[in-house]
């Protein structure tokens, strides 16, 4: 049986708070986007979730299109062949 609970604003607009919060620490969101104050005129920032939480750093644009063209096509994903292109007609 389910239980009926009530909340004041205040209460739900503390958990929203919460919850925000504790994504944004999670993923790190915040180091992330100081990445991109460093950035030089030839340099992207790269995300990976491969271990399980995002994670960014540096690289150059061409090495950003080569890595999402080698997972393309281990993955035979012709839309991130398009997004690759599309990234070379836009940053290169």
């Amino acid at each position: 049986m389910k239980k009926i609970i009530r909340l004041t604003e205040s209460d739900l607009t503390r958990i929203v708070k919460r919850a925000i919060n504790e994504s944004d620490r999670a993923y790190g969101h915040e180091e992330i986007g100081k990445l991109y104050s460093k950035l030089g005129d030839d340099e992207d920032v790269e995300l990976s979730d491969e271990s399980g939480e995002l994670s960014g750093g540096i690289v150059k644009k061409i090495d950003y299109v080569k890595n999402m063209l080698r997972k393309a096509i281990k993955n035979e994903d012709w839309e991130m062949v398009n997004r690759a292109m599309s990234y070379l007609n836009m940053k290169l």
